[in-house]
């Protein structure tokens, strides 16, 4: 679900929230992948034959391409997520997280450039720019 959609769907708080699950399940994948890494080296190192020390080392190596595409990712997501929270205060009467998006648009990535927000506190109108 693109984070437009999504923000409607659930409203700001219940986004957030999922968003900052969704980044620490890929720091988790990145630890497992770190961890799936380290094992197979040790069991490379152990092996009799070159013909099972090639395929141990190509999955070792692999396993840590995986572990840096998921701290890229955990890295984009929170970031996403933090620069979203820092801009979801209302100007005029500081009110966090509680307003109704009137317009918004994504880039082809799916990321949020901005938003149009009335707060449902004061209904003023303001941009919430990622």
């Amino acid at each position: 679900m693109d984070a437009l959609a999504a923000l409607r769907k659930r409203g700001f708080r219940r986004w957030y929230e999922h968003t900052l699950i969704e980044a620490h399940a890929w720091l988790i994948s990145c630890f497992l992948a770190m961890v799936l890494a380290l094992a197979l080296f040790e069991v490379h190192n152990d092996a009799p034959a070159l013909g099972q020390r090639i395929p141990l080392l190509v999955g070792a190596v692999f396993c840590v391409k995986g572990a840096w595409a998921a701290y890229r990712r955990y890295f984009q997501t929170l970031q996403r997520a933090e620069i979203m929270a820092e801009a979801a205060v209302c100007p005029q009467c500081g009110t966090y997280g509680r307003f109704r998006i009137l317009a918004g648009s994504e880039n082809e990535s799916g990321d949020l450039n901005h938003l149009s927000a009335c707060c449902l506190k004061c209904q003023k109108k303001w941009q919430l720019d990622a």
